[in-house]
Protein backbone atom coordinates (compact mmCIF):
# COMPACT_ATOMS: atom_id res chain seq x y z
CA UNK A 1 0.00 0.00 0.00
CA UNK A 2 1.33 3.42 -0.96
CA UNK A 3 2.31 6.21 1.53
CA UNK A 4 -0.22 8.73 0.52
CA UNK A 5 -3.31 5.81 0.78
CA UNK A 6 -1.79 4.74 4.33
CA UNK A 7 -2.03 8.72 5.14
CA UNK A 8 -5.83 9.30 3.43
CA UNK A 9 -6.63 5.68 5.51
CA UNK A 10 -5.19 7.02 8.99
CA UNK A 11 -7.23 10.04 8.83
CA UNK A 12 -10.45 7.88 8.17
CA UNK A 13 -9.43 5.65 11.03
CA UNK A 14 -9.21 8.86 13.22
CA UNK A 15 -12.76 9.80 12.11
CA UNK A 16 -14.13 6.22 12.69
CA UNK A 17 -13.20 6.37 15.92
CA UNK A 18 -14.17 9.78 16.85
CA UNK A 19 -17.68 8.70 16.11
CA UNK A 20 -17.84 4.95 17.07
CA UNK A 21 -15.83 5.60 20.52
CA UNK A 22 -14.03 3.16 22.55
CA UNK A 23 -16.01 -0.07 21.96
CA UNK A 24 -14.49 -0.27 18.17
CA UNK A 25 -11.08 -1.34 17.09
CA UNK A 26 -10.26 -0.30 13.74
CA UNK A 27 -7.37 -1.76 11.71
CA UNK A 28 -5.11 -0.94 8.56
CA UNK A 29 -3.12 -3.92 7.42
CA UNK A 30 -1.43 -4.08 4.25
CA UNK A 31 -0.58 -7.38 2.65
CA UNK A 32 1.86 -8.17 5.55
CA UNK A 33 1.20 -6.18 8.80
CA UNK A 34 -0.49 -4.25 10.51
CA UNK A 35 0.12 -0.58 9.47
CA UNK A 36 -2.14 1.46 11.68
CA UNK A 37 -4.80 0.28 14.29
CA UNK A 38 -6.90 2.84 16.53
CA UNK A 39 -8.29 1.58 20.03
CA UNK A 40 -5.75 -1.62 19.73
CA UNK A 41 -6.64 -2.22 23.75
CA UNK A 42 -9.42 -4.24 22.24
CA UNK A 43 -7.50 -6.96 20.57
CA UNK A 44 -3.96 -6.38 21.94
CA UNK A 45 -2.37 -5.54 18.49
CA UNK A 46 -0.17 -2.74 17.71
CA UNK A 47 1.41 -1.81 14.53
CA UNK A 48 3.41 -4.49 13.40
CA UNK A 49 0.98 -7.41 14.53
CA UNK A 50 0.29 -10.08 11.71
CA UNK A 51 -3.03 -10.59 10.09
CA UNK A 52 -5.67 -12.51 11.18
CA UNK A 53 -6.41 -16.24 9.87
CA UNK A 54 -9.37 -14.70 8.25
CA UNK A 55 -7.29 -11.99 6.24
CA UNK A 56 -4.82 -14.54 5.38
CA UNK A 57 -7.25 -16.75 4.20
CA UNK A 58 -8.56 -14.27 1.59
CA UNK A 59 -5.46 -13.40 0.57
CA UNK A 60 -4.50 -16.69 -0.44
CA UNK A 61 -7.72 -17.66 -1.40
CA UNK A 62 -8.37 -14.56 -3.54
CA UNK A 63 -12.03 -13.76 -2.12
CA UNK A 64 -11.63 -9.63 -2.76
CA UNK A 65 -12.00 -10.83 -6.55
CA UNK A 66 -16.14 -11.39 -5.83
CA UNK A 67 -16.74 -9.22 -3.17
CA UNK A 68 -15.78 -5.91 -1.74
CA UNK A 69 -16.37 -6.52 1.75
CA UNK A 70 -17.21 -9.25 4.58
CA UNK A 71 -19.92 -8.75 7.16
CA UNK A 72 -20.25 -9.45 10.79
CA UNK A 73 -18.41 -12.20 11.74
CA UNK A 74 -17.02 -13.48 14.89
CA UNK A 75 -13.76 -12.41 15.87
CA UNK A 76 -10.84 -13.64 18.79
CA UNK A 77 -8.60 -11.88 20.02
CA UNK A 78 -5.06 -13.62 22.16
CA UNK A 79 -6.58 -11.80 24.87
CA UNK A 80 -10.04 -14.21 24.70
CA UNK A 81 -12.32 -11.23 23.68
CA UNK A 82 -14.90 -11.87 21.53
CA UNK A 83 -15.63 -9.19 19.26
CA UNK A 84 -17.82 -8.35 15.83
CA UNK A 85 -15.56 -8.26 12.67
CA UNK A 86 -15.76 -6.46 9.26
CA UNK A 87 -13.52 -6.14 6.71
CA UNK A 88 -13.63 -3.82 3.55
CA UNK A 89 -11.06 -4.80 0.61
CA UNK A 90 -8.67 -1.75 -0.34
CA UNK A 91 -8.06 -2.44 -4.08
CA UNK A 92 -6.18 -0.82 -6.72
CA UNK A 93 -7.76 0.28 -10.24
CA UNK A 94 -6.88 -3.23 -11.43
CA UNK A 95 -8.74 -4.56 -9.17
CA UNK A 96 -5.75 -6.15 -6.86
CA UNK A 97 -5.95 -6.45 -3.22
CA UNK A 98 -3.33 -3.85 -1.78
CA UNK A 99 -4.95 -3.32 2.14
CA UNK A 100 -7.95 -4.14 4.40
CA UNK A 101 -9.56 -1.89 6.36
CA UNK A 102 -11.17 -4.29 10.00
CA UNK A 103 -13.44 -2.55 12.23
CA UNK A 104 -13.97 -5.02 15.65
CA UNK A 105 -16.94 -4.17 18.17
CA UNK A 106 -16.67 -4.86 21.52
CA UNK A 107 -19.80 -5.30 23.24
CA UNK A 108 -18.96 -6.58 26.35
CA UNK A 109 -19.46 -3.16 28.20
CA UNK A 110 -22.78 -3.99 26.81
CA UNK A 111 -23.26 -7.24 28.30
CA UNK A 112 -22.25 -5.53 31.65
CA UNK A 113 -24.90 -3.08 30.88
CA UNK A 114 -27.48 -6.17 30.31
CA UNK A 115 -26.57 -8.05 33.43
CA UNK A 116 -27.09 -4.87 35.93
CA UNK A 117 -30.70 -4.92 34.02
CA UNK A 118 -31.89 -8.20 34.87
CA UNK A 119 -30.45 -7.49 38.34
CA UNK A 120 -33.10 -4.43 38.67
CA UNK A 121 -35.63 -6.86 37.72
CA UNK A 122 -34.40 -9.95 39.73
CA UNK A 123 -32.92 -10.22 43.32
CA UNK A 124 -29.77 -10.74 42.97
CA UNK A 125 -29.47 -14.85 44.16
CA UNK A 126 -32.40 -15.69 41.28
CA UNK A 127 -30.13 -13.52 38.88
CA UNK A 128 -27.01 -15.31 40.06
CA UNK A 129 -28.54 -18.46 39.59
CA UNK A 130 -31.01 -18.02 36.85
CA UNK A 131 -29.15 -15.71 34.22
CA UNK A 132 -26.43 -15.53 32.16
CA UNK A 133 -25.90 -13.03 29.13
CA UNK A 134 -22.75 -14.58 27.43
CA UNK A 135 -21.57 -14.89 23.81
CA UNK A 136 -21.42 -17.96 21.66
CA UNK A 137 -18.26 -19.02 21.33
CA UNK A 138 -17.76 -20.23 17.26
CA UNK A 139 -14.87 -22.74 16.64
CA UNK A 140 -14.73 -20.80 13.40
CA UNK A 141 -13.86 -17.43 14.69
CA UNK A 142 -10.79 -15.47 13.18
CA UNK A 143 -8.40 -15.09 14.96
CA UNK A 144 -6.46 -11.56 16.13
CA UNK A 145 -2.98 -12.48 17.08
CA UNK A 146 -1.11 -9.91 19.12
CA UNK A 147 2.57 -11.34 17.66
CA UNK A 148 3.85 -13.63 15.22
CA UNK A 149 4.66 -16.10 17.64
CA UNK A 150 1.19 -16.47 19.26
CA UNK A 151 -0.10 -16.86 15.70
CA UNK A 152 2.40 -19.70 14.47
CA UNK A 153 2.13 -21.65 18.30
CA UNK A 154 -1.60 -21.59 16.96
CA UNK A 155 -1.55 -22.17 13.28
CA UNK A 156 1.08 -25.20 14.10
CA UNK A 157 -0.83 -26.79 16.73
CA UNK A 158 -4.31 -27.17 14.64
CA UNK A 159 -2.09 -28.18 11.56
CA UNK A 160 0.31 -30.63 13.10
CA UNK A 161 -2.25 -32.12 15.69
CA UNK A 162 -2.96 -31.42 19.45
CA UNK A 163 -0.16 -33.12 21.48
CA UNK A 164 2.63 -33.58 18.82
CA UNK A 165 5.91 -32.65 18.99
CA UNK A 166 6.19 -30.81 15.54
CA UNK A 167 10.12 -31.30 15.23
CA UNK A 168 9.71 -35.34 15.39
CA UNK A 169 7.61 -35.00 12.38
CA UNK A 170 8.57 -37.41 10.02
CA UNK A 171 9.39 -35.51 6.10
CA UNK A 172 5.95 -36.13 4.86
CA UNK A 173 4.47 -34.82 7.62
CA UNK A 174 5.96 -31.94 7.59
CA UNK A 175 5.07 -31.39 3.96
CA UNK A 176 1.66 -31.80 4.83
CA UNK A 177 2.03 -29.41 7.29
CA UNK A 178 3.69 -26.87 5.25
CA UNK A 179 1.35 -27.39 2.83
CA UNK A 180 -1.64 -26.60 5.14
CA UNK A 181 0.37 -23.46 6.52
CA UNK A 182 0.80 -22.21 2.92
CA UNK A 183 -2.79 -22.82 1.98
CA UNK A 184 -4.02 -20.76 4.86
CA UNK A 185 -1.56 -18.05 3.82
CA UNK A 186 0.71 -17.56 6.64
CA UNK A 187 3.83 -16.96 4.76
CA UNK A 188 2.54 -13.97 3.37
CA UNK A 189 3.88 -12.66 7.37
CA UNK A 190 6.98 -11.23 7.38
CA UNK A 191 9.14 -13.32 9.63
CA UNK A 192 7.47 -16.75 9.54
CA UNK A 193 9.66 -18.61 7.76
CA UNK A 194 12.76 -18.52 10.40
CA UNK A 195 10.59 -19.33 13.43
CA UNK A 196 8.41 -22.24 11.71
CA UNK A 197 11.64 -23.93 10.64
CA UNK A 198 13.19 -24.04 14.15
CA UNK A 199 10.16 -25.41 15.59
CA UNK A 200 9.82 -28.50 12.84
CA UNK A 201 13.25 -29.05 13.00
CA UNK A 202 14.51 -27.99 9.71
CA UNK A 203 16.99 -25.60 8.19
CA UNK A 204 15.69 -22.70 6.94
CA UNK A 205 17.18 -23.72 3.11
CA UNK A 206 14.94 -27.07 3.53
CA UNK A 207 11.88 -24.70 4.45
CA UNK A 208 12.11 -23.13 1.12
CA UNK A 209 12.71 -26.18 -0.39
CA UNK A 210 9.70 -27.50 0.67
CA UNK A 211 7.73 -24.20 -0.32
CA UNK A 212 9.02 -24.09 -3.90
CA UNK A 213 7.72 -28.23 -4.01
CA UNK A 214 4.25 -26.90 -2.66
CA UNK A 215 4.30 -24.28 -5.68
CA UNK A 216 5.36 -26.57 -8.14
CA UNK A 217 2.31 -28.37 -7.07
CA UNK A 218 -0.01 -26.01 -7.00
CA UNK A 219 1.28 -24.80 -10.94
CA UNK A 220 0.67 -28.31 -12.19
Amino acid sequence: MQEKDVRLYSGLMDFLSGLLGPDYEIVLTDLNAVLEIRNGQISGRKKGSPLSDTAMKIISERQYLHRNWILNYQGQADNGKIVRSSTYFIKENDASLSGLLCINFDDSRYKELAERVFRLCHPDNYASENINVSQIRNENSERLYSDVTNMIKDVLHESAGSGRNESGLSYDEKLTVIRELYDKGIFSVKGTIPEIAERIGVSQASMYRYISIIRREKEE
